[in-house]
């Protein structure tokens, strides 16, 4: 998921908050740390303008939602903190800060009425077949947020739009005939398409170590650390009263969510907003016992080694690469308790042993003796013309050719669209093919294919012209981040 999901991540280019408009009612999801100590919360500032936390929050929302509607149940909050969401959302923020104060700069405005007619498109805000103030208010309230800033956030992103209208480019005749000529080409081939059980390896055990002689540097230990571990539990837990319940959920309810984003009920939380009051009640003890650690008037309880491919290290891994060695890390939260680490010693990768890698090489040389053999079947094939004609094929003909999976048959058409040789072998993951092509000529051209090839080019200029300014902005505007 993390895969796909890093192929469809580009360079945001923002666009007008009618899309947005989807965090109302997708409710709000928890967010990271960032620095308190900054007056009004701003997270960051783009020229003189801050970026205040409900902004980003907004802005995580939207995403979060955005991914959870194409993804469904398989998109949750731990796959956006993989991903990186929070920074998506925060970069995408500073792009509209800095098209913004473009905008100021040149004397571009929205004014009052074009804000009012875009509120108008929001079915959202409607009761009864029309806008309703009441309603407006209410949805916005309910989402947490109120008229002021909802308004300067749509006007901010009309400011946007324009700046997207003015950068549009009309595509000429000569542009579109051209793209269409090369994307709809179509060529007639003839094919040989060849896997792993169209060769037999066998690998002796001379040549194989032979094989890892020469790459042992390839082969290595896993850097790992060798770490003390003091768990200082709590042993100070209280009962508290509904208001303190209470007053704690307000100041930190984004940090409750469920699954799908949405923020828990304080009924919801309860479990887990006692375990976050009594770790907070024993900070100061933590804090006592790290310090007892550093003066050596306490001993650490555990040592444990964790290589960087073990399943826990994660657990503690950003305190790890905080230290150097000889260094003890402050009190942080795993299980539900307060660690301290010290790290001993970091040892880093060292060449396998044969026996050790002897599974790892054997995989990998059978993988390389495999590829040169279908690569010289695949050059015997075109040599001896022991190719099958397929007819003409496009680059949308992914279910014509039988022997490849549909994801293979578009690998394939890519590269023999990209091609210039009239004959060769493609390499695909686990497949080559042979294939000569025999005869070119223009696809059939259609209205619809003109649009999809004008609106293709149109995306591509106005893409690339963005990307150019927002680069040029980010040198003329300073960009400070208040956020950790």
């Amino acid at each position: 998921m993390i895969e796909w999901m890093q192929r469809h991540k580009k360079w945001l280019v923002v666009t007008i908050w009618v899309s947005v408009i989807a965090f109302v009612g997708a409710g709000f999801v928890g967010w990271g740390a960032y620095d308190f100590g900054k007056s009004d919360g701003a997270v960051a500032k783009v020229g003189n303008k801050e970026i205040q936390m409900n902004e980003l929050q907004r802005e995580y929302s939207n995403l979060y939602s955005q991914y959870a509607s194409i993804l469904g149940d398989n998109f949750n909050q731990e796959l956006a903190r993989q991903f990186g969401l929070d920074k998506i959302a925060l970069q995408t923020l500073i792009q509209k800060y800095l098209l913004i104060s473009y905008a100021d700069d040149i004397g571009l405005d929205v004014t009052d009425e074009e804000v009012a007619n875009e509120l108008l498109k929001i079915e959202a805000f409607y009761k009864d077949g029309k806008f309703d103030k009441e309603q407006y208010i209410t949805v916005l309230r309910q989402n947490r947020v109120n008229p002021i800033e909802f308004e300067k956030s749509l006007k901010n992103d009309l400011i946007v739009q324009k700046i997207q209208n003015i950068l549009q480019i009309s595509n000429t005749p000569a542009e579109i005939e051209a793209v269409s000529n090369l994307i709809f080409m179509e060529n007639e081939i003839s094919i040989k398409i060849l896997s792993q059980k169209d060769v037999n390896i066998d690998i002796s055990e001379e040549s194989l170590k032979a094989y890892w002689e020469e790459n042992k540097d390839k082969y290595l230990s896993p850097l790992s650390y060798e770490i003390q571990t003091y768990v200082s539990k709590s042993t100070n837990d209280k009962e508290f009263s509904e208001s303190e319940i209470e007053d704690f959920y307000n100041r930190t309810r984004l940090e409750y969510t469920h699954e799908d984003g949405r923020i828990k009920t304080i009924d919801e939380a309860h479990e887990d907003l006692i375990i976050a009051m009594n770790l907070e009640n024993n900070k100061n003890d933590a804090l006592r016992t790290y310090l007892a650690l550093k003066k050596d008037e306490l001993s650490f309880e555990n040592t444990l080694i964790l290589s960087v491919d073990s399943e826990i290290i994660a657990d503690y891994y950003d305190e790890i690469s905080g230290l150097k060695v000889g260094e003890i890390s402050k009190p942080f939260i795993l299980d539900n308790n307060y660690v301290i680490i010290k790290l001993n010693k970091i040892n880093n990768p060292t060449p396998l042993s044969f026996e050790e890698a002897r599974s790892i090489a054997s995989i990998d040389y059978k993988t390389i003796n495999s590829r040169e053999k279908l690569l010289e079947k695949a050059n015997e094939a075109l040599t001896t013309q022991n190719t099958q004609k397929i007819g003409y094929v496009s680059r949308e003909s992914i279910e014509i050719i039988d022997g490849l999976r549909a994801d293979e048959a578009s690998e394939f058409l890519n590269e023999l669209f990209k091609t210039k040789a009239k004959s060769g072998v493609i390499e695909l993951e686990n497949k080559v093919v042979a294939y000569e092509i025999l005869n070119s000529r223009l696809g059939i051209h259609t209205q619809s294919k003109e649009m999809i090839v004008s609106n293709t080019i149109m995306d591509i200029k106005t893409n690339e012209l963005f990307s150019n300014l927002l680069e040029t902005l980010g040198q003329k505007y300073k960009v400070t981040y208040y956020m950790k």
